[in-house]
């Protein structure tokens, strides 16, 4: 089933958020990327149809997610940026609580299986408000697990979650990613840098990228350049006039990555380009 967003226009008191927008989504993972203020969650609340466009359509199978209401939003599951929660509940009451809402069937092994796979089926006795920012942040997105959906969206879901916690969500998204659509919005580049199929860029409100992430990279293959110096005049330079993606000091020298179009400096040589270095050639 394909997801289509069709000539998709937002605005609010008359202010243009979103410029035609037309992008689609069938299942494998996508990497949503902009700056904060660039629209990516008014995208998604588009698509979670918590706001309607100015003008456009969204589809799901060829039908108006609008119009299909309830039957769409039971496809869908969403780890928004900030959830709400009641802190006294139990990380397993609070499951259950969703699981009720969302008219779960055989929700007591549907809540066994989604703390397990956010790793906290150990502590699903203890209260939420005893939970570290990370335990919090598994909760939300083992409640978006609940109902199997075909759609999940995750709006800044490794927030607060250590190195582990982060490996293991990219893991668990890339064995669910050949049976669903996974949209993973972010301005963390290395997030989604390594799992996903497809990468989209929105920059004030336009979409200034959507490419497969290997097609993507072709786009930095002769923009990119490393150069080690010890001349402190020309490292300022460098500095002054060029985009640095990376600077690192060494005894006596400094390792730098250049953003540029042409030879920044007799020692610079051409080096393929990151996902992050485009990112930072589209957005600033």
């Amino acid at each position: 089933m394909k997801l289509e967003l069709k000539n998709i226009c937002q605005a609010y008191d008359g202010k243009s958020v979103i410029q035609d927008m037309n992008l689609e989504f069938e299942p494998g993972i996508y990497g949503f990327l902009g700056p904060n203020g660039a629209g990516k969650s008014t995208t998604i609340r588009m698509i979670c149809t918590v706001e309607n466009p100015f003008s456009g359509e969204i589809c799901y199978g060829g039908k108006d997610i609008y119009g299909m209401g309830a039957d769409y939003r039971g496809k869908l599951g969403y780890v928004p940026q900030k959830a709400g929660y009641y802190p006294d509940y139990t990380a397993e009451a609070f499951l259950r609580y969703v699981a009720r809402l969302k008219d779960i069937a055989e929700e007591e092994k549907r809540i066994e299986e989604c703390l397990n796979l956010v790793n906290l089926w150990d502590v699903r006795k203890k209260k939420i408000r005893t939970f570290s920012g990370g335990m919090k942040q598994r909760i939300n997105i083992a409640q978006a697990l609940l109902n199997e959906p075909e759609i999940l969206i995750l709006d800044e879901p490794t927030v607060g979650l250590d190195p582990n916690e982060r490996m293991r969500l990219k893991n668990l998204l890339t064995e669910m990613a050949g049976e669903k659509i996974i949209i993973f919005a972010t301005h963390i580049v290395s997030d989604v840098e390594d799992i996903a199929d497809r990468v989209m860029i929105l920059a004030k409100g336009k979409i200034r990228l959507n490419e497969y992430t290997e097609d993507a990279l072709q786009q930095v293959t002769d923009t990119v350049w490393e150069c080690k110096l010890s001349d402190i005049e020309k490292i300022k330079y460098i500095r002054e006039h060029y985009k640095i993606s990376k600077m690192q000091r060494h005894k006596g020298s400094v390792d730098l990555r250049v953003i540029s179009d042409t030879q920044p400096c007799e020692e610079a040589v051409p080096v393929q380009g990151s996902l992050e270095e485009l990112y930072m050639q589209m957005v600033g």
